[in-house]
């Protein structure tokens, strides 16, 4: 069943799904990063749809899609996974606030350890790496 509200709740002042996106975004600004917030969205047979956090692009159209987590919960993860095998074309990578964070309390794989395991480049945010934004 598709959510009809954000599951963490109401926007942030300046118009983001979370704190942490909008330091995220803070950062690509002061940067000078131009780039686009939730403007795409993806179909995705579960059946739903999938909203890239921030979308980095050039003149020539090249993009490159930027997931922001603070919590990396299951089924953002099995999202992930579909929307990946599903478009293998988008170049999408995670900036994550604490990514050695453990899935679960029993698990041992970290955030970092499943993007790793499914070939995602990752970060730790709010700042991303330089060359993520080189398109």
């Amino acid at each position: 069943m598709a959510r009809r509200f954000h599951k963490y709740g109401k926007r942030t002042k300046d118009g983001f799904r979370s704190g942490f996106e909008s330091e995220v975004a803070k950062d690509l600004d002061k940067c000078g990063i131009s780039y686009e917030y939730e403007t795409k969205k993806y179909d995705v047979v579960i059946p739903r749809s999938y909203t890239p956090d921030f979308i980095l692009s050039n003149e020539e159209g090249k993009m490159r899609v930027i997931e922001v987590k603070g919590y990396f919960d299951q089924e953002d993860r099995r999202l992930l996974r579909i929307f990946k095998e599903q478009h293998p074309d988008v170049d999408i990578r995670m900036c994550f606030q604490k990514p050695h964070q453990k899935l679960s309390k029993t698990a041992k794989m970290t955030y970092a350890m499943w993007c790793d395991k499914h070939n995602i480049p990752w970060c730790r945010g709010p700042h991303l790496p330089h060359r993520w934004t080189l398109l």
